[in-house]
């Protein structure tokens, strides 16, 4: 029995392949956002944009990404995840291609919007096609490596970009990753094949599973209104606040109130999402591990969750008032590393609120609420420091105010989010077989 318990934990070697190719999509999303940061200052200039217009430019990718987010998760419920995640990739990379023609504020945020729709149900069907090929003991794990593509992908390309923008203007980043994107299509469609459900578990655990997920079955709408979804997603929007600052804004805050030189913007701009990958591994392997151990998803995640955004808010906190560049980068970095924890744990929760059918609704509906964070933080930052007496003032406010939702959202799923004991029962008993 612990045998077959060893090697239902093992991730096979078509799971890895999934996973790869899922990580690897996640540097691409995740570099195609941040090209509008790295590239804000010569854009702002050329187009002639104020601190409000680049804080509409940087929430308006957002304003289809929840309906794109439900949509896409959705969809891949009936036709396959598979499918559905080339048709997304095949948007935007067509959107960062022609981005190359914006020569104006309008041309600018009908690309945003496009991208954001094309990008909205990417995070969500990454979780939902790994989580197809995981065993449950090894979701933080796998689901942390999907999700730390994203800041790895930031942090990787970050140099790389920023050569291309200022040796070559802003343009040539967005073709060189419309040109990766592309790339990306071709090997997912060749390698993958969709994962079918009937294989998605051993018999033995799916009949074990059968009357907890197949009995009395709770409605989905039920779980979407739950306590327990609805502050998992509130952290969700609290990350997605902190994340699109750090995307939008951060490296314009450097480079303008902090007065770092290119060579130094080149370095310091990949340090947040070097943390942010160093800490979800770190993160998610402790959560799995309490997880394994207690086979509860309060303790083995909730209970690491709350605290850790409760950090990143204290770090955003204390880098408003840091004099030093290097104390305030280093306290900013973690704010924002610390900030992002709910990408992580956040689908490992939601994976134990409903059953299999429903992943990628749930998934996709989280994104929606989660992507409400992204419209609000890049807007209310470019409010604050358009209107502050002082750009730094400006900044300085807005890390406050996103610390500020990070320490709520943390603190309320801390103290109320508590899935039904049934379903970390019926987590117990599968394990155990």
């Amino acid at each position: 029995m612990e045998n077959k318990d060893v090697k239902g934990m093992k991730i096979s070697k078509s799971a890895w392949l999934v996973i790869a190719l899922l990580f690897l999509l996640t540097v691409i999303s995740n570099a195609d956002k941040a090209i509008i940061g790295f590239a804000s200052v010569p854009i702002m200039k050329e187009l002639g944009l104020t601190p409000e217009q680049w804080g509409v430019v940087g929430s308006v990718f957002f304003l289809l990404y929840s309906l794109s987010a439900v949509l896409g998760g959705t969809l891949a419920d009936r036709v396959g995840t598979k499918i559905v995640i080339a048709g997304m990739v095949v948007i935007w990379s067509l959107v960062q291609f022609s981005t190359i023609f914006v020569s104006g504020f309008a041309y600018l945020l009908i690309t945003r919007i496009i991208l954001g729709a094309g990008e909205g149900p990417s995070y969500s069907l990454a979780v939902t096609a790994a989580s197809k090929y995981l065993p449950k003991e090894k979701l933080g794990l796998g689901i942390s490596i999907v999700s730390v593509g994203g800041p790895l992908g930031v942090a990787i390309s970050a140099p790389i970009l920023m050569n291309l923008i200022m040796n070559f203007g802003w343009r040539s980043a967005f073709i060189a990753t419309g040109v990766v994107g592309a790339i990306w299509i071709a090997a997912w469609l060749w390698l993958v094949k969709e994962k079918k459900e009937a294989k998605s578990e051993p018999a033995a655990v799916k009949e074990k599973l059968g009357a907890a997920e197949n009995g009395p079955e709770i409605k989905f709408s039920s779980v979407l209104l739950s306590k327990n979804f609805l502050f998992i997603a509130l952290c969700g929007f609290a990350t997605y606040w902190s994340f699109t600052i750090g995307l939008s804004w951060l490296p314009n805050y450097l480079e303008n109130i902090r007065k770092l030189s290119a060579e130094q913007l080149q370095i310091v701009v990949a340090l947040p999402w070097i943390l942010i990958t160093l800490s979800q591994i770190l993160f998610s392997t402790l959560s799995d591990r309490l997880f394994y151990k207690t086979k509860n998803v309060v303790k083995g995640r909730v209970f690491v969750l709350g605290p850790v955004l409760a950090a990143g808010a204290v770090c955003y906190f204390l880098g408003t008032l840091a004099r030093s560049n290097f104390l305030s980068i280093t306290l900013l970095s973690l704010g924002l590393t610390f900030g992002c924890i709910t990408l992580v744990l956040g689908p490992a929760i939601l994976a134990e609120l409903v059953t299999k059918k429903h992943q990628g609704k749930i998934q996709g509906w989280f994104m929606a609420f989660t992507s409400l964070g992204g419209i609000a933080g890049p807007y209310v930052t470019g409010i604050l420091v358009q209107h502050a007496s002082s750009p730094a003032a400006g900044f300085h406010s807005a890390f406050q105010t996103c610390a500020l939702v990070l320490l709520i959202a943390g603190g309320l799923a801390w103290a109320v989010v508590r899935p039904k004991k049934a379903e970390n029962t019926a987590i117990a008993e599968a394990s155990s077989l």
